[in-house]
């Protein structure tokens, strides 16, 4: 495993944090514990603090209807164009995106269609989406005429001291940022979290185990009065959980499995019971980034995890063990695969052959290519050559052609820039992605 940030908090409050391994292992350079990670998911747990905190000053309800708060029919919003005709959107409320029942994939992109559409009525179950979370994330910012990361900034972070979280990249990151790695420890040389154009409540934010551990012991464990019965409605269970992994196939399978624990989600979190008193927990995971936390409240004792590395899951269940003694969290759901040392070490997938593209077909790919106005890939031709904006936004990163539409940068092979025509032969879009799985697409802009 390539590095780890550790924060412990006990007595309601954070008595260790160490960080462990390289920030990169190409360059030898150590983390230490103010080196930043990619928060990953963490990000949506932290918006649903957020809106809690919008809700107790009643800027919010959480049971009403999202789209009342809109100027305009859902559908109306280019990014919400496919519910057009289907009023189920109008179900939809702070309440069932918080508790993962809106109906909403995870990301359509990941859809065999690749578009937004319901896979069951809002309210109906709990399946995790970060497409509802993004919704959200869009109404909150209409109500309050502000960003996401201004809101944060205003709401949490200069009220808690967390002066190394942030939702939107920092230029003083990049002195100490850990780099993430892939299975073989190799770093990459892509962070979605560096490529933000505009704060991502679903994965944009950068932080480390120390200030999200300050998070929760100064957020969530100690508070009283009104706030205190806020934070009790944040980790009540609304929801429960009855199949048996969190993502994949597993996720259409029921199961009482977990009745014993009484698996549920609550308004951000992930909930279980145990002999230990409740506990709630959430994941992070990306392309070389794995992060876990999770608070036993009622015994004051809390573990954040953070990781730059693909590996980090098949050891988290040791970790947990020999760190706080927690044997009860659902593991299996989660889909954390043990590491087991018996089994033969895959390896590398093998380079990719670099082949030669017409120029004429390479000018048709520059251009500007818009996720939302999220992340933003600029594609330039020159000298016959296709480049990519790099993530520091000063130079570019030489794009190699492996078929005549998929291309990749040689400093980071793992992932893929794969372009997409319509049916007359037009450039529409770029997508991104990660070991063979589509990550995002990112329509071509219009003016280009």
């Amino acid at each position: 495993m390539a590095g780890l940030s550790c924060a412990i908090i006990n007595d309601d409050r954070m008595v260790y944090h160490k960080a462990f391994g390289d920030r990169n292992k190409s360059t030898g350079a150590r983390n230490d514990e103010e080196t930043i990670f990619a928060a990953a998911s963490f990000s949506k747990s932290f918006l649903a603090y957020l809106v809690m905190l919008l809700a107790e000053e009643e800027i919010v309800n959480l049971d009403k209807p999202l789209y009342e708060y809109l100027a305009r029919p859902l559908y109306q919003y280019p990014a919400y164009a496919d519910l057009e005709g289907d009023e189920r959107y109008k179900r939809i409320t702070a309440r069932t995106v918080l508790s993962h029942s809106t109906g909403f994939p995870n990301l359509r992109s990941l859809e065999p269609d690749g578009r937004l559409k319901f896979l069951f009525p809002p309210g109906e179950r709990h399946r995790y989406s970060g497409e509802g979370i993004n919704l959200l994330q869009m109404v909150i910012e209409e109500i309050t005429g502000k960003d996401l990361a201004t809101l944060a900034q205003e709401q949490i972070l200069r009220p808690l001291g967390m002066t190394r979280s942030s939702y939107v990249w920092q230029a003083a990151y990049e002195e100490n940022m850990a780099s993430p790695h892939d299975e073989f420890g190799r770093p990459r040389g892509l962070s979605i979290q560096q490529l933000q154009l505009r704060p991502d409540a679903g994965g944009s934010m950068a932080t480390t185990a120390g200030d999200y551990a300050r998070f929760i012991s100064l957020g969530i464990l100690n508070v009283d009065g009104k706030r205190q019965a806020t934070m009790d409605e944040m980790l009540r269970p609304q929801i429960a959980i009855n199949y048996e992994n969190m993502f994949g196939p597993g996720a259409w399978q029921e199961t009482d499995q977990y009745q014993d624990i009484r698996l549920a989600w609550s308004l951000g979190w992930g909930r279980f019971d145990t002999s230990c008193g409740r506990a709630f927990f959430h994941t992070g995971h990306g392309p070389g980034w794995q992060n876990y936390t999770v608070t036993y409240p009622d015994k004051g004792i809390g573990i954040v995890l953070l990781s730059n590395s693909d590996n980090f899951e098949s050891v988290a269940q040791e970790i947990l063990a020999k760190a706080i003694g927690d044997v009860y969290t659902p593991f299996g759901w989660l889909g954390y695969i043990p590491f087991d040392p018996s089994r033969p070490r895959a390896s590398p997938p093998p380079a990719p052959v670099i082949i030669a593209v017409d120029p004429a077909i390479l000018e048709t790919y520059a251009g500007t290519y818009d996720m939302q106005s999220t992340i933003l890939f600029q594609i330039k031709f020159d000298g016959n050559q296709l480049w990519i904006r790099s993530r520091d936004g000063k130079s570019w990163d030489r794009l190699y052609a492996e078929t005549e539409a998929r291309f990749f940068v040689k400093e980071d092979e793992t992932y893929r820039f794969e372009f997409i025509r319509d049916t007359s032969g037009n450039v529409t879009a770029l997508r991104l992605e990660i070991q063979g799985s589509p990550l995002l697409v990112a329509p071509k802009m219009l003016s280009e």
